[in-house]
């Protein structure tokens, strides 16, 4: 009996090992087609590009982290999804960058995504439909991602967060301890320096709301002052 049952172990090894290399070596399980999803500014021969290499390639061998990783240092994309689909087929489904604000350094325009990864010259953005940052500092040029620059960073996060920067045009911060913005519907935010940008983006967030929602009249917002932020309406009256 326990002869007999060494010898079905045995048999059933050998068939999974058989199994195993008909999968390695056959042309069936050889990767033949490349299928992209959810791309919109990247064209999906770019991305096609990056994974051929793979084509013929044993699916079971294909090593998906490989291609990930180098989708993934493409400008315009944030994260790709790599997933095999038997016997034959690689889908890549991509996660577009999302670009929040941009600076200019000569002429160079350099992007800020909703990850604060920095990006130099993406000439396929529509940077009129993101917000302007006027006056950075020309040394964020020597960095990839903006949580190198604490201060800044923060400062960014916070606007971003309270779902600021989609309401502005232009944020000037040639001088850092007098930062203004323009909303898009012409109001002036005067934020002043970058020290409690947690509670002047929370204020700045809840006013403009208010100003939406009654219908107020105003060109002109102070936020400088994070305990009495106040609007200034057209008729000159001063409201807290």
């Amino acid at each position: 009996m326990r002869k007999h049952r060494v010898v079905i172990i045995v048999a059933i090894s050998l068939l999974i090992g058989f199994i195993a290399y008909l999968c390695a070596t056959l042309d069936y399980f050889s990767i033949k087609k490349i299928t992209v999803k959810n791309n919109k500014i990247i064209k999906i021969s770019e991305i096609k590009d990056y994974a051929n290499y793979s084509l013929g390639e044993n699916i079971f061998r294909f090593n998906k982290k490989k291609l990930q990783e180098k989708i993934n240092k493409d400008i315009y994309i944030r994260n790709a999804n790599i997933k095999k689909i038997y016997p034959n087929t690689i889908e890549i489904t991509v996660e577009e960058a999302n670009d929040i604000c941009y600076f200019e350094v000569g002429k160079d325009k350099i992007f800020v995504d909703s990850d604060f990864k920095i990006a130099k010259n993406k000439d396929r953005i529509d940077y009129s439909k993101i917000v302007k940052i006027v006056g950075a500092n020309e040394n964020l040029l020597k960095i990839s991602n903006l949580k190198s620059d604490e201060k800044f960073y923060e400062f960014l996060y916070n606007l971003y967060s309270h779902k600021i920067l989609g309401q502005l045009t232009e944020i000037n911060v040639v001088n850092s301890n007098d930062v203004t913005m323009v909303t898009k519907n012409e109001i002036k935010v005067f934020f002043g320096d970058l020290n409690d940008s947690e509670k002047k983006s929370n204020n700045i967030s809840k006013i403009l709301k208010e100003i939406s929602t009654k219908s107020i009249n105003t060109k002109m917002l102070d936020t400088k002052d994070p305990q009495k932020p106040f609007l200034i309406k057209e008729n000159l009256e001063q409201t807290e």
